[in-house]
């Protein structure tokens, strides 16, 4: 007969956390430059970009 499935997924993790490295990562070393943000100059140029183009889909439809 086949072992209990909760006593080979419990063999299975004990296994896992036993094993080398016992689950722990390696720290990776991060860069501290960062992106400059972007403007709030090119957020809202962007912004009135996207307003108008859905602006004149708005408009192709409604007239058509």
């Amino acid at each position: 007969m086949a072992d209990d499935p909760e006593r080979l997924v419990t063999d299975a993790l004990r296994a896992q956390a036993t094993s080398t490295n016992a689950g722990f990562a390696v720290p990776v070393p991060i860069d501290d430059d960062r992106p400059t943000p972007m403007s709030v100059w090119w957020v809202l140029g962007l912004a009135l970009l996207l307003g108008l183009a859905a602006g004149t889909v708005a408009a192709v439809i409604t007239l058509s």
